[in-house]
């Protein structure tokens, strides 16, 4: 019990005292783990679906800026000067050299090996200055002993030197092409390209920086913003996410009315920076120890609620008030109740 509420507007013909006191009694329900689980669940839902959608949204627009199209354009013709990469008809868009091989059926393995090869060397020409150094580490790459096939090398080099097809052994070519040229494509050959070309790191960190600091957070932050706030906000009484609507729970502050938007708002601040920003430097830490609080503190209480002192409480047979006033004008009271606080079972 916590508050009192004396209705003065009613009063008994039996006493000669005028507006006699009558006592309020309001119990509520604590609210289970079950329904605070199954409210945070859908909320959670909700909340990744449209993050996905605002995620969408701003991307599309970021990609439709005229700076990042130039960006986009110079970086596009940069890999496709490599030869590393090529443009795609079927995805209409620029992807390394493999994944366009490895979605192409038509092709026969020994074409993808000569077609990946050629994209290799056509990679070492393009930048003169490093052709020579290139073409030895890719020796030194497929002449590696850990390169076997049935224990014997893939590459071995003849009398003269040169880097030939280990003649002893009849290898598929499929295992050349992914034993040995796609693993020295993905290992070593887009990585050579990201250093050496000019400019390529500085396109793909404002590409980064931009699905980082600028996409991402958006979608993050609006659709928390929607899905915790602005919802909440709208169902004024008892400041209810769609999932504590469905649930059946809703918000009270310590004074047992329902939860002004000033402290709600505070509660909404601390919940987005201190656990859910903070989560995601921190493998979730904060959000784990508040469902913790949730699961196993005395009053049930998750980390924001039980810094403000607000409960969450089951509404299937209770009505939140605003305010005193609200329960003195209702009309369906006429006996003594008091504000006091029940628990249900979890």
């Amino acid at each position: 019990m916590e508050d009192s509420v004396y209705d003065v507007s009613l009063t008994d013909d039996k006493n000669e005292e005028k507006n006699q006191k009558k006592k309020i009694e309001v119990s509520y329900y604590q609210a289970r783990f079950t329904q605070k689980c199954g409210a945070i669940l859908l909320d959670f839902v909700l909340f990744a679906i449209l993050a996905l959608a605002l995620f969408i949204g701003a991307k599309s627009i970021v990609e439709a800026t005229p700076y990042f199209q130039e960006i986009n354009q110079k970086y596009d013709e940069a890999r496709l000067n490599s030869k590393l990469y090529v443009y795609s008809k079927d995805v209409e868009r620029v992807e390394d050299v493999v994944t366009y091989l490895n979605r192409i059926k038509s092709m026969s393995t020994i074409e993808k090996e000569d077609y990946l090869l050629d994209s290799i060397n056509g990679f070492f020409l393009s930048v003169p200055n490093e052709t020579s150094k290139l073409q030895t580490e890719f020796e030194e790459y497929i002449l590696n002993p850990d390169f076997l096939y049935e224990g014997a090398p893939f590459y071995i080099k003849d009398n003269s030197g040169e880097i030939i097809k280990n003649p002893n052994l009849s290898i598929p070519s499929s295992a050349y092409y992914e034993n040995v040229l796609s693993k020295y494509f993905d290992e070593v050959a887009l990585a050579q390209f990201t250093i050496l070309t000019p400019n390529v790191l500085d396109y793909q960190r404002y590409q980064s920086n931009m699905l980082l600091f600028l996409e991402i957070p958006v979608g993050v932050s609006l659709s928390a913003t929607i899905i915790w706030y602005i919802i909440p906000v709208c169902f004024s009484r008892g400041k209810r996410t769609l999932g504590r609507l469905a649930f059946h729970t809703a918000l009270i502050g310590p004074d047992n009315y329902s939860l002004k938007i000033g402290r709600f708002t505070i509660r909404f601040l601390i919940f987005f920076f201190a656990e859910l920003v903070l989560s995601v430097f921190t493998l979730c830490i904060p959000l784990i120890i508040s469902l913790s609080m949730s699961a196993f503190s005395k009053k049930k209480q998750n980390f924001h609620d039980y810094m403000l002192n607000i409960r969450e409480i089951d509404t299937y047979d209770s009505k939140i008030f605003k305010n005193k006033f609200e329960i003195i004008k209702n009309k369906n009271e006429r006996k003594p109740i008091d504000f006091s606080m029940k628990r249900d079972s979890l």
